[in-house]
């Protein structure tokens, strides 16, 4: 599913569609959080952009755990023979001579 644009020859996808409308819908709720307000002034606990605003992360305990290795085996790498090839193919070396026709 394409779509044309005013250009001749450029179109959009439908992945740079979502994108886009991603995009919007970011910059829209970033509008709405900015200028949320109540007639009190204090957040309210029944209002859920309220409530997920002010909505922390809870505190964790880190957890820390000592890790040691030791190594078992010395790690050698095989050494590396290079495979002789030949300088140059010659394609008529690998097809069989041509068959007469049967016909004459």
């Amino acid at each position: 599913m394409r779509f044309v644009t005013a250009k001749r020859g450029t179109s959009l996808s439908w992945v740079s569609l979502l994108g886009i409308l991603c995009v919007a819908l970011v910059l829209m709720t970033s509008v709405l959080q900015v200028t949320h307000s109540h007639p009190n002034g204090q957040p309210d606990h029944d209002c859920s952009l309220c409530v997920t605003a002010h909505h922390v992360a809870q505190a964790v305990v880190v957890v820390t755990l000592a890790v040691s290795s030791k190594p078992l085996a010395r790690f050698v790498p095989e050494s590396f023979t290079p495979v002789p090839r030949q300088r140059f193919v010659l394609k008529l070396a690998n097809r069989p001579p041509p068959v007469p026709p049967a016909f004459a």
